[in-house]
């Protein structure tokens, strides 16, 4: 029986050629965009679970005080993991991790070659316990039995050794420290929040050694004992700060645990993680809505597609229903014919997902490879997206079509069915008010990118390269490359400063008075050299930080921004030149300049307090060389800064970046997700789009007789097609006045992640129902001007 009703479906399924083609078309696109999306979803919800103690496994994350405004940490003093190891039973292991000069760039030697390294880390011997690390040449419990050892990954390995073994080479750090290779493990997975490509022991290093309370530095990993009552060991945990840290010195006032396994996913908000590989759950839940609603599409462009195709299959329904067939069996007809569709349609959708692969990662940006797609979730997901297909889109054409009366092959008159032409009418409006959501979504997340783009940060980081010389051997390496670089005719401004802005410069406080218990928290940066000029800073009051220091000058020279003015209660930035500050330095600091407040950090935050200082015996050090540049030939121009750099530091790797390249980064995960959106959006209004020709083409056929006669009557072509195309542009006015206030609420709460944000203009709303009638209309044009120029002879004939 089964394989007859298999036999029947294909030979109705040859027989309307238009009808499958199209269906297939539209189910292929949806479900290819299904695939993709879920596998991405797939991808990112794997992170860290690879890990055989992954249950047991948390990050400890810390609240801070008011002083910093109660924001979460993901970086911890160096104090607080062996305490908790120490002091609660329910903690089994810990280890600490915390990057190479607390995250800049790594200078390395290995014989006469030098390179840089990011993914540097200091970490406890443990970390290779906890972390399933695998070892292919030394073993992970001798990695660091001697002391300055370091162990490396497998393309580190090959990197700087090839094909030889690494053990017992020596690698040069920084110019400070010669570490030998003690261990090669394999290449963490892609999936995984750590990312070390070297470690060396942090009991080696100051780091380790000198145990505090006070500096938040370190990401601290810990592994509870099974069944270890996480609650519990929270509120253990934060009793640790009263039983340790004087009360002057809380600035931090809780600790809590964060599954290993929501890292990636659930950090947003949680300042200073070294992870870089981090995702968001929003991103995720809109990706499944978005893979959810143009599936859902598709499926009614079936719905759509098959009704239209309803008047060529009366005839045949009815005759079967003569010849003794149930609607039971033409119910699993149509089923089997939608299932067959179905199939061809996942089959295809999945090999074009390969296809496309290399594409979408290019386009959006999202890592994805083809593993990915071959995950066993994704082939289970497979068989369940073809029968909620088959189910979903098949049972509205099975129901409404299966109920065709034999009497419809002597009845000439044909009586509406004016629950079917609603239900229709319904899914369209739906279509178009998904297409019109997505239209003002897509937008005005464009506009929002572009509101970015332009928006004055307070500085011009255009033309600026900063190079890296926080290796060089000694100070007078870096002035002699300052030297004759200023020679250069590109170049228009050097500063010497300890990191680009919004990077890696020192969290302090400044405070009104030495007695206050609470401060304004800032970010503070060393400098030596013209920071106004190079960056393009406006200064409001004061100078520049001084160019030469005499020595035994004890003072600290600042320069802060209006937001530090505000807090200390100057009413202009003039009546602050000269006036003392309590920084945190160490010494008596004053302000030598006020400059306009600048956004360093992205604009989903407040500008912030910001100060440069300039003293002789500053704690920090200078790290890099911001360089204004004049050039359009950027070949040119770190072909003459890489030779400038090698002639004056040699035993330092040449190490750039461009400053608004960083700036850009900032906005990445925005970026990515405009143009995931654009993409699929324009996809879903495609779909959208052969639902609305079926529908169309249904209405054509309905009214061939009526327009037989307005053409007989004397109508144009013009006439007959804005006869048919008003219904549809009506189904479009209902769609935009029901998508509107929904996707200026959802729009709304996604721009409340931007301090600085855009509006949402009446335009927008305007350009997206005026885009979604124009697309219903060009549509619906083909199938019009199709009907009104038939001959209407042919469709009278029989009256």
């Amino acid at each position: 029986m089964l394989k007859n009703y298999i036999k029947i479906a294909w030979r109705n399924l040859k027989a309307n050629r238009l009808f499958a083609v199209l269906n297939i078309i539209g189910l292929v696109v949806g479900l290819c965009v299904c695939i993709v999306l879920f596998s991405f979803v797939n991808s990112e919800l794997s992170f860290d679970k690879m890990y055989s103690h992954a249950r047991d496994i948390y990050r400890v994350n810390m609240e801070t005080s008011e002083e910093y405004n109660f924001e979460t940490w993901a970086q911890l003093p160096n104090a607080v993991g062996p305490a908790m190891v120490k002091d609660i039973p329910q903690v089994k292991k810990m280890t600490r991790l915390i990057k190479d000069d607390f995250g800049v760039t790594a200078s390395l030697k290995i014989g006469a070659k030098n390179f840089t390294e990011d993914r540097l880390y200091l970490a406890d011997s443990t970390v290779f316990e906890m972390f399933d690390f695998k070892f292919i040449e030394g073993e992970a419990k001798n990695a660091f039995t001697n002391p300055n050892s370091i162990v490396i990954s497998e393309a580190s390995k090959e990197r700087f050794f090839g094909k030889k073994s690494a053990l017992g080479a020596f690698i040069s750090v920084n110019n400070r420290d010669t570490l030998q290779v003690s261990g090669v493990y394999k290449d963490l997975p892609e999936n995984s929040v750590i990312d070390c490509d070297m470690i060396y022991h942090i009991m080696d290093s100051w780091m380790g050694t000198n145990v505090y309370w006070s500096n938040a530095s370190y990401e601290t990993y810990v592994q509870l004992l099974p069944q270890a009552q996480v609650a519990q060991v929270e509120t253990q945990a934060t009793q640790l700060i009263d039983a340790y840290v004087p009360k002057e010195g809380q600035y931090f006032t809780q600790f809590y645990l964060q599954p290993l396994t929501k890292i990636h996913l659930y950090s947003a908000g949680i300042r200073d993680g070294y992870a870089a590989r981090l995702g968001s759950i929003t991103t995720i839940r809109s990706l499944i809505f978005l893979s959810v609603l143009v599936l859902l599409i598709a499926c009614i462009n079936y719905m759509n597609l098959a009704t239209a195709n309803s008047g060529k299959r009366r005839k045949s329904i009815g005759v079967n229903k003569v010849l003794g067939a149930t609607q039971k069996h033409m119910l699993v007809l149509f089923y089997i014919e939608t299932a067959i569709l179905a199939f061809i349609a996942v089959v295809l959708a999945y090999a074009v997902s390969f296809t496309i692969l290399p594409w979408f990662q290019s386009f959006t940006g999202n890592a994805l490879n083809y593993g990915d797609l071959l995950a066993p979730p994704i082939l289970i997901g497979l068989g369940l997206i073809w029968l909620i297909v088959t189910l979903f889109a098949g049972s509205y054409p099975a129901l409404s079509m299966t109920g065709i009366s034999p009497l419809s092959l002597v009845n000439k008159s044909r009586k509406k069915h004016t629950a079917s032409e609603f239900v229709r009418k319904g899914l369209v409006v739906f279509q178009f008010a998904a297409s019109i959501i997505l239209i003002i979504a897509v937008t005005v997340i464009i506009q929002q990118m572009d509101f970015i783009k332009n928006k004055n940060l307070g500085y011009n980081p255009d033309g600026v390269v900063a190079v890296s010389v926080k290796s060089a051997e000694n100070k007078q390496q870096i002035r002699n490359l300052e030297n004759v670089l200023n020679q250069k005719t590109y170049v228009e401004g050097i500063a010497a400063v300890q990191s680009i802005p919004g990077a890696d410069e020192s969290g302090r406080s400044v405070r009104r008075l030495s007695t206050d218990q609470t401060g304004m928290p800032i970010a503070s940066c060393r400098t030596e050299g013209n920071v106004v000029e190079t960056l393009k800073l406006k200064l409001l009051a004061g100078s520049e930080l001084p160019q030469n220091i005499p020595e035994g000058d004890s003072l600290i020279y600042t320069l802060i921004n209006e937001n530090i003015l505000s807090y200390l209660n100057y009413k202009t930035p003039e009546d602050a030149i000269g006036k003392p500050v309590n920084t945190e330095l160490g010494g008596e600091a004053i302000i030598t300049g006020v400059v306009a407040n600048f956004n360093f950090n992205s604009l989903k935050e407040d500008s912030g307090g910001y100060m440069y200082y300039k003293a002789n015996d500053a704690p920090e050090g200078i790290r890099t060389l911001l360089i204004r540049y004049n050039t359009q030939n950027l070949q040119q121009l770190i072909k003459g800064l890489e030779q400038a750099f090698n002639e004056n530091l040699p035993n330092t790797a040449f190490d750039y970046a461009f400053v608004d390249k960083h700036v850009a980064q900032l906005y990445a995960s925005e970026e990515r997700t405009a143009r995931t959106a654009t993409l699929f959006s324009v996809l879903a209004i495609f779909i959208a789009c052969l639902g609305l020709f079926g529908l169309a083409a249904f209405m054509a056929e309905q009214r061939t007789k009526e327009i037989g006669v307005r053409k007989v009557l004397g109508a144009s072509v013009a006439g007959v097609t804005a006869l048919l195309s008003k219904d549809f542009l009506k189904l479009v006015g209902i769609a935009f006045v029901m998508a509107s206030p929904f996707a200026y609420w959802i729009m709304s709460e996604w721009l409340q992640n931007f301090n600085y944000r855009t509006s949402i203009h009446w335009w927008i709303f305007g350009l997206a129902g005026l885009a979604a009638a124009l697309i219903a209309f060009i549509t619906v044009s083909f199938q019009a001007i199709k009907a009104a120029i038939a001959n209407p002879v042919k469709s009278l004939r029989t009256e």
